[in-house]
């Protein structure tokens, strides 16, 4: 299956970037949305969704940790609006340390 995303224009407030540099913003998302689309179950929910012209505006969430990256959070995003998100989460990580003898 061959799969085109093409995102013609984001615009987004300097105030948003916060210190990231676009270009970095940029590869995290094409990063981002590359894992995303190559996840298990990612390509079934595109099969449901079909072609579209046009992703409805969907909020960003809000950065929780200093590496919440930008690019990342726009992915999700996008990632939602495709109905991948959910498919793509990455799996939880295992507790270190805590309990462990």
């Amino acid at each position: 299956m061959k799969i085109d995303l093409h995102i013609e224009r984001l615009v987004l407030d300097g105030a948003l970037l916060g210190g990231e540099r676009a270009a970095d913003v940029r590869a995290a998302l094409q990063r981002e949305l590359a894992r995303q689309l190559a996840a298990p179950g990612a390509l079934d929910a595109l099969r449901g969704l079909g072609a579209v012209d046009a992703l409805p505006p969907l909020p960003l969430k809000q950065a929780r940790h200093a590496h919440d990256r930008l690019g990342g959070r726009i992915a999700a995003a996008v990632g939602q609006g495709l109905g991948i998100a959910a498919a793509a989460a990455p799996s939880p990580r295992p507790a270190t340390g805590a309990g462990k003898e």
